[in-house]
């Protein structure tokens, strides 16, 4: 909740100018704030008694770099710090809703669909945070928002901070909510992230019941409560309570995975890159048919058993419309119907609405198999580890596109619409497959390759999995064709085919990570066709600085 920035408060940190205060806690004030764009960031800043404390200040550089470093599912990524001077602070993405504790007590618990999502999502930031090496410590109701475009976990990377070098606590004050922490914290045992998959139990508990599993009362009572009672999980949903039970477990060992526990949510066998969103509470929502993209299942006994759900881009079963509750959005049902409609037109090579291009390319459609064209020659190919390779680079400090951390990064910047790089190449076949490892950073864009220059043809992935083949104009990229990658990885392979046809025409069509997304015939470029590359796209009226990574190039002549 904002509320107006006190007459002590800093105005500007940095580049960043204060609008309102977010919140305070036991480590410093959480302000909103702008950047130099325009885009709304969230900056907390340290307390200065910490600030002062050396050990504290070594931690906190380190958790603060590694926080950096995790990916941005279901998270509020981090995007600046300030690590020396005074005062410090960390700047993370601005995420506008309310969190579960608030959503909790203004609507009720969640139920259904709506909680199985919630669910996910946060375990799937959890492996995220994971990922980077980092353990949250201090994930609770309070540290998982409801953006309008699903569950983000925050304050992650920063609680080891907090750490004394004699243990858990500091000045007597446990690191962390000790309703939510796991047992072996407030024993000073090793710290795993077997300790987050046990406060992921408290915070679905509680989302689904409105109270904490272990109570509340004074800390000598609801520790010994953690650390030797029961959970109370009466009245939440069977088929979530099973799981919630098992990760509850005493002993780290016995708890299951952050793998495990999407496994046994979605029943695949790997977990999703992109979890549908849940919605935060709506005040008068109208009825409406809500096929959930994660169906209630049976009540789970052990993963193994859990139900097969329909997967990501499937078209949903038939539902009969009911009422929702009172306080419950619909987004999840949207979002499926949207992403199963989706998969439908990639399917179908239909054109993806009306910023399709008009119908004048060929009738027949691709012509492309299952399976990447053959090779017969790799004109190029670059794993960026050489800053030196040609590609477009600067030393400015704002710049469209860099080399960094062995890796290319591309940037669209605030007044640009896109941001599109030329592979250092002279020979550009007529037929070609363009490969790369691509990983959008953010939800308000989308990465790929393009080949034909500038008004040829763009191969884009969203974070969500959403993918497309489009027309490269002057001011934006026309949709040809849509599709769905199923199941996105941390780092994923897209594989794109641009292939002459003997009267004229191109084939078009891409693969993420081996599996076919979407397929279309087109025309070629009225100019002369034109290089291949890189390129980010800002989805329309989306703001910010949409970003992706790249790496392992190929270009090959098919």
């Amino acid at each position: 909740m904002q509320a107006p920035l006190r007459d002590r408060d800093p105005r500007l940190l940095g580049p960043y100018v204060l609008t309102a205060r977010l919140g305070r806690g036991g480590m410093g004030t959480v302000y909103l704030g702008e950047d130099e764009s325009g885009r709304r960031v969230a900056v907390k800043v340290i307390n200065a008694e910490l600030a002062d404390d050396e050990a504290f200040h070594e931690r906190f550089r380190s958790e603060v770099t590694a926080a950096r470093q995790v990916s941005r599912f279901c998270t509020a990524a981090v995007l600046d710090a300030r690590l020396d001077g005074d005062p410090l602070f960390v700047v993370t993405e601005y995420v506008n809703g309310p969190s579960v504790e608030e959503a909790v007590k203004t609507g009720g618990p969640l139920r259904g669909g709506d909680l199985e999502a919630l669910a996910v999502n946060i375990a799937t930031a959890l492996g995220a945070i994971h990922g980077a090496g980092i353990v949250h410590r201090d994930l609770k109701p309070s540290n998982v928002l409801l953006s309008p475009t699903g569950p983000r976990v925050i304050d992650f990377g920063i609680a080891r901070a907090l750490d004394a070098t004699e243990g858990p606590t500091r000045t007597g004050q446990f690191v962390g909510t000790p309703a939510y922490i796991a047992p072996e914290l407030m024993h000073g045992r090793e710290v795993t992230p077997a300790a987050d998959v046990f406060s992921w139990g408290c915070v679905v508990a509680y989302a689904g019941t409105g109270r904490a599993p272990f109570g509340g009362g004074t800390l000598p009572e609801v520790i010994s409560r953690v650390t030797s009672a029961d959970p109370d999980l009466e009245g939440l949903d069977p088929a979530v309570r099973d799981l919630v039970a098992r990760s509850l477990a005493k002993e780290p060992a016995d708890r299951p995975t952050v793998r495990r526990l999407i496994q046994a949510l979605t029943g695949g066998d790997t977990p999703p890159a992109t979890p549908p969103p849940v919605a935060p509470p709506e005040p008068e929502p109208e009825p409406e048919p809500t096929p959930a993209p994660i169906p209630a299942p049976a009540p789970l006994t052990n993963v193994d058993s859990v139900p097969a759900t329909r997967p990501i881009g499937a078209p949903a079963p038939a539902a009969p419309a009911r009422k929702p509750a009172p306080h419950r959005g619909l987004l999840i049902a949207a979002t499926g119907a949207v992403l199963a409609v989706s998969a439908v037109i990639g399917a179908l090579n239909i054109p993806g609405g009306d910023d399709a291009p008009d119908a004048s390319g060929p009738a027949g459609a691709a012509v492309l198999g299952d399976e990447p064209p053959e090779v017969k020659d790799k004109v190029f190919d670059d794993n960026f580890s050489d800053a030196d390779s040609g590609w477009k680079t600067s030393a400015a400090p704002v710049v469209d596109a860099s080399y960094r951390d062995r890796k290319y990064e591309v940037r669209v910047l605030p007044k640009a619409g896109r941001t599109t790089v030329d592979a250092p190449v002279s020979r550009i076949p007529d037929s070609q497959l363009i490969e790369a490892e691509v990983t959008p950073k953010d939800a308000y864009g989308e990465a790929g390759v393009y080949c034909l220059g500038s008004t040829g043809y763009a191969f884009l992935l969203g974070s969500d999995g959403r993918a497309r083949i489009a027309k490269l104009a002057t001011w934006q990229a026309q949709t040809v064709t849509t599709g769905i990658a199923p199941r996105l990885r941390e780092r994923n392979r897209l594989q794109a085919a641009c292939v002459k046809r003997e009267d004229g025409n191109i084939d078009l069509a891409m693969w993420v990570n081996g599996k076919p997304v979407a397929s279309s015939a087109a025309t070629p470029p009225s100019s002369a066709p034109g290089n291949s590359g890189l390129l980010v796209v800002r989805d329309e009226g989306a703001s910010g600085w949409p970003q992706a990574v790249f790496d392992d190039f190929a270009l090959c002549e098919v």
